[in-house]
């Protein structure tokens, strides 16, 4: 059935609300709460029944009969796409991160520094994706091997490397008190494979890429979320960076660091 006009707006409001209230609580969220913390001028009958169809549609779900609903993949993506607000960082969060990037000088000084930055910003955990570049001085790497971009190709080693910062942090959140889901995050974490494949897919792609919960494959990732982006040397993309969490993310917040951070990195390599 089509939806009008009033009615698709009366659900993306429930609709945004049942996701942003979720985030932040973890909670199940019933048509009573959003009657009356959120002054929606509906009845929770009324509430009940817009639940039922964005239930209907798959985007949201009932963990059980007597509960009340909690966002779907489907759904977050669906938010993410199309009503997601994203959230402008401070002015003090910006000169943090650039004093920290210009105090690196190493290339693994600069990965300690850039997941520390997104680990404790974010509260998940952060990865530094560095794509086979040897692990040289920053400054003399970009200043005096690299006057010309054809010579990059004398800088590649086999493997790349990924930095992992926070991953306590995901353990933290309440969906993984389940040990199945730990025990399989936690080889995600120590293999890497899972994760590279992810940078690697993404790699040559411009934007914020968001990979949420069943979107991901393998059975490893499928209850966490990746937000990542590229950054690059000139055209080249040279790394990324990324931030691992619980689906039920601060998505707005989350996007919005990792797109400043990877641009900082762009921004020093290219003054460099």
């Amino acid at each position: 059935m089509m939806r009008n006009q009033e009615q698709g707006s009366r659900d993306d409001m429930i609709f945004d609300i049942v996701v942003r209230s979720y985030i932040e609580t973890a909670e199940p969220v019933g048509s009573r709460t959003i009657s009356r913390r959120y002054g929606v001028g509906l009845s929770p009958a009324s509430i009940r029944n817009v639940m039922a169809d964005l239930e209907e549609q798959g985007l949201l779900s009932q963990p059980h009969t007597s509960a009340g609903r909690v966002p779907t993949d489907r759904g977050y993506r669906y938010w993410v796409d199309s009503l997601m607000r994203p959230e402008e960082l401070a002015a003090k969060e910006k000169e943090w991160i650039g004093r920290e990037l210009q105090e690196a000088k190493t290339i693994e000084d600069l990965a300690e520094k850039v997941s520390k930055i997104i680990s404790q910003i974010t509260g998940n955990a952060a990865l530094f994706y560095l794509r086979n570049l040897k692990r040289v001085s920053f400054l003399s790497y970009l200043l005096d091997e690299l006057v010309e971009a054809h010579r990059l190709v004398d800088f590649l080693e086999e493997e790349p490397e990924l930095y992992i910062e926070g991953a306590v942090r995901v353990f933290q959140q309440p969906e993984f008190q389940d040990l199945e889901k730990m025990r399989s995050l936690l080889q995600a974490f120590d293999e890497e494979g899972d994760f590279l494949q992810v940078f690697v897919k993404d790699l040559e792609e411009e934007g914020v890429h968001v990979h949420i919960g069943s979107e991901n494959e393998g059975d490893r990732l499928e209850d966490v979320s990746l937000v990542v982006k590229d950054c690059y040397l000139g055209r080249m993309p040279i790394g990324g960076v990324a931030v691992v969490g619980p689906t039920r993310m601060k998505y707005p917040k989350v996007m919005s660091v990792v797109d400043y951070v990877a641009d900082s990195l762009t921004e020093i390599a290219r003054r460099f």
